[in-house]
């Protein structure tokens, strides 16, 4: 066996397919944010309507002989089920924690360049283990989805806070927080327990409510035999989402709930008890209003969403080429009055026209800078360009062989082939030169494929199965 079959992927790959697991896993049974939802919805559920069965059993015994015996046992079956939601809760929120923990481990650095630039790392990996619409794709997306929301999501919040931008009360009190980014432990650990964590936990958790039985029995159909991605008219979309917003809160506020304070000062306990309930009527107003869009709370989780509805898509027409569009549809909502206009304009500051992951196919110039008369190809791997249609790409190619010493370059309009004016400009090129080209980056050239001879973009995915090549953020 090679040593590639071995170890296929790089270390840092390996934990983002960890963390995709804890979160999303592809089979049930190793323990998982969604796993453990799935179950307070089958299990733990049906156990509180038999708690309160027992409970209204309790009450009919006046008048009976055996009433204090059969009290007793009723009391003790009602202690013991309540004990057991109790442990399942707390795992629950344990679990969520380590999740949170790790996220924030992969995406946040010590200083605020450092966290633009691991955060990118995280999204450009997610989307690199992603093929394009092959296969099952729409369940893979379905499972990465969460993940690149929470990113997105916590670097949207760093920026509105970071340009004095929110107005609202729990917001404004964590404007100080990016001060963990010049090394203050405080805000630091003050930052994650009372904004990080909530804010990933909405990302992970705002459609949870799907994962309900008759979320999934309207997906799946009474069988289950039926397409989940399927296109749902219009009564079944509205049915969806009340199902999805009624489970989505009864899990955010019976199936996990506040933390328990854990200590003996009573002076203390008061104070993070405090914490801990403002910081979970934060986390349920923010999921709320994502879904009823009454206070604009909500849009720092939609935006994200909307996004990744694009660049993640299950719909069955989803194609590579249409993620550069994702911002267009930002862009359209806030023109209309559907977004906040400032919200909706540092989010594709940040994220620009390309994802991260996205393979672009460029004209290089030489060091006269002077376009040369052939293609290269380069990957996304920063956020917030300078120019959202101008991305920050590692280069992956020279003379259209794969390399791994290529540098980062940010890849101009004039010169990035997704555009017509500059794939106009290898037409003089000639077919034979072209065919050449296109022989050398894809195994799957045939004649057949001539009138496509520049294309827009490529797809990556290949290149980046190989363990040698994931190392694309590694500073030269």
């Amino acid at each position: 066996m090679s040593a590639q079959s071995q170890n296929p992927d790089s270390i840092y790959t390996q934990h983002v397919k960890q963390l995709l697991n804890q979160i999303y896993p592809q089979d049930n049974g190793y323990g998982s944010v969604f796993e453990d939802a799935s179950n307070y919805y089958s299990i733990s559920l049906p156990l509180e309507a038999h708690i309160d069965e027992l409970n209204t059993q309790l009450e009919r015994l006046d008048g009976r002989d055996d009433k204090e015996v059969l009290a007793e046992q009723l009391k003790k079956q009602i202690s013991n089920s309540k004990n057991k939601l109790e442990e399942e809760r707390l795992s629950r929120l344990e679990r969520l924690d380590a999740v949170a923990s790790k996220i924030v481990e992969l995406c946040e650095g010590d200083n605020w360049q450092e966290t633009q630039e691991l955060s990118a790392k995280l999204l450009g990996t997610i989307m690199l283990l992603t093929r394009g619409p092959e296969g099952k794709f729409a369940r893979v997306h379905q499972r990465f989805k969460p993940l690149y929301k929470a990113v997105l999501t916590l670097r949207i919040v760093d920026r509105l806070l970071n340009h004095d931008a929110i107005a609202h009360n729990y917001l404004s009190k964590y404007r100080e927080s990016l001060s963990r980014f010049r090394k203050n432990k405080y805000w630091k650990q003050k930052w994650f327990n009372e904004l990080g964590k909530p804010l990933i936990t909405a990302s992970l958790l705002q459609d949870i409510g799907l994962q309900s039985p008759a979320a999934l029995s309207l997906l799946k159909g009474e069988d289950g035999k039926q397409d989940e991605f399927r296109l749902l008219d219009e009564t079944q979309r509205k049915a969806l989402l009340k199902l999805n917003y009624h489970f989505t809160l009864k899990y955010l506020i019976d199936g996990l709930g506040v933390p328990h304070y854990v200590g003996n000062s009573r002076e203390e306990k008061e104070r993070v008890t405090q914490t801990l309930n403002e910081t979970n009527d934060f986390l349920i107003k923010l999921v709320k209003d994502a879904f009823l869009s009454k206070t604009g709370l909500g849009e720092i989780l939609k935006i994200p969403q909307i996004y990744v509805s694009i660049v993640l898509s299950t719909k069955p027409d989803y194609c590579r080429s249409s993620l550069p569009k994702g911002y267009m549809l930002i862009e359209q909502l806030a023109k209309k009055g559907g977004l906040n206009k400032q919200l909706a304009q540092e989010f594709i500051d940040m994220v620009g026209y390309f994802p991260q992951g996205f393979g672009i196919n460029f004209i290089p110039i030489n060091d006269n800078g002077t376009e040369k008369e052939q293609y290269e190809c380069a990957i996304v791997t920063g956020l917030n360009p300078k120019d959202p249609s101008a991305p920050v790409c590692k280069v992956v190619t020279r003379n259209r062989k794969y390399i791994t010493t290529g540098g980062i370059e940010v890849i101009t309009k004039e010169r990035n082939l997704y555009f017509q004016a500059a794939r106009k400009k290898l037409m003089r090129m000639g077919k034979d030169r072209l065919g050449e080209i296109m022989g050398q980056l894809s195994n799957n050239f045939t004649a057949d494929s001539v009138d496509d001879l520049i294309p827009s973009f490529w797809e990556p995915y290949d290149f980046f199965s190989f363990k040698k090549h994931q190392n694309l953020w590694v500073k030269k």
